[in-house]
């Protein structure tokens, strides 16, 4: 079962953020979501094989990763991001 592979870690978590953000490097997860390194990095590495994620990695000194949804991964975290509003008792967005 595909939903599995994403209540490990901090996968759900960095959809979310994603889907308020748009985009994000790996520090930026680290910081906003009080994970460890290595944390982030099996997460992204599951989102990216489930194909929600893509990653950039930047031109500029130092080079930075950027991590963004794809359309795939925006409908998902759409999905995650109802959910949330529902069990919060909002209605918008």
């Amino acid at each position: 079962m595909l939903v599995k592979n994403l209540e490990r870690g901090a996968t759900l978590q960095i959809l979310a953020y994603l889907f308020n953000k748009e985009k994000a490097n790996r520090t930026d997860l680290r910081e906003n979501l009080n994970a460890v390194m290595d944390t982030i990095y099996r997460a992204l590495e599951k989102l990216k094989s489930l194909g929600l994620i893509e990653e950039v990695v930047s031109n500029s000194f130092p080079r930075t990763v950027e991590v963004y949804l794809t359309e795939k991964g925006v409908r998902v975290a759409k999905r995650v991001h109802e959910v949330e509003n529902i069990l919060h008792g909002n209605n918008n967005k």
